[in-house]
């Protein structure tokens, strides 16, 4: 009973952990920005931004400015379509759908950069998870609400994605190795249970490749933090896109859902 009533403490200072402030201050942005309140929605969209350009700049050969027009379409679209979002898990749905659709039917434009072009290769949906769950600080769980998929097909998506981009075959995997892969994914960056750590450290000395894997997928967050900062824009051209998200939803109307 005891390790029962602190396995919930632990949850429940867990959740609020994760209660992050400033989603807390986005759900304001967004309540205030659905009276019409355009700066308010500006704030908001300030949250989306890099996760925005680096979406496009890892799935369109094009230039900075073809990238911020971009993303100003795209936020002046989701502008339109405010009054849908009763909450904020329905504005990131919103995003991420726009995103996927964007870029889904696209044919493949290489880069100079092999990474680059590898995150190309992915489809659309595992190119916005990936880099949702890379750079976006999205927990998973979200990231699964939005895309609308269960916590293990994430892992699994995420898994088969870090694989690809080390150019390793999740083919070529044995069942149980992909098992342990996945395991690993859904704690890479956010498990605090020792106990847990402690078995999925020795589930993977089964599997000497598992452990080779890991370390390949460890070695490419440098590489992949190097191609976010290609696409990452200057506080000048940060300044200029939202000025520019500020003029379009000023020249366009909210849509009102049919009562």
């Amino acid at each position: 009973d005891c390790k029962r009533t602190m396995g919930y403490i632990r949850r429940f200072f867990y959740r609020l952990k994760r209660s992050d402030p400033a989603r807390k201050a986005a759900r304001a942005h967004l309540k205030a920005a659905k009276r019409g309140d355009r700066e308010q929605y500006l704030a908001l969209a300030a949250n989306y931004i890099d996760l925005a350009q680096t979406f496009f700049g890892c799935s369109f050969a094009e230039t900075t400015e073809q990238r911020m027009a971009r993303v100003t379409q795209l936020f002046n679209e989701l502008w339109q379509n405010l009054p849908y979002a009763e909450r904020l898990s329905d504005f990131e749905f919103m995003l991420a759908q726009a995103l996927i659709e964007s870029s889904s039917d696209q044919g493949l434009t290489t880069s100079p950069e092999a990474l680059v072009t590898k995150l190309r290769l992915l489809s659309a949906e595992t190119r916005f998870a990936f880099l949702a769950d890379a750079f976006g600080n999205w927990p998973q769980r979200w990231i699964a609400l939005v895309i609308r998929i269960k916590a293990p097909a994430l892992h699994r998506l995420l898994s088969e994605a870090r694989c690809e981009l080390c150019s390793i075959s999740w083919e070529s995997l044995a069942h149980e190795e992909r098992d342990c892969l996945e395991a690993i994914s859904a704690t890479l960056d956010t498990c605090n249970n020792i106990r847990a750590n402690k078995s999925l450290s020795k589930r993977t000395r089964a599997f000497p490749r598992v452990k080779e894997i890991k370390a390949h997928w460890l070695e490419l967050r440098p590489e992949l933090v190097e191609v976010r900062m290609r696409y990452i824009l200057d506080q000048n051209e940060r300044e200029q896109l939202l000025s520019n998200i500020l003029d379009a939803t000023t020249d366009g109307s909210m849509q009102r859902p049919a009562l």
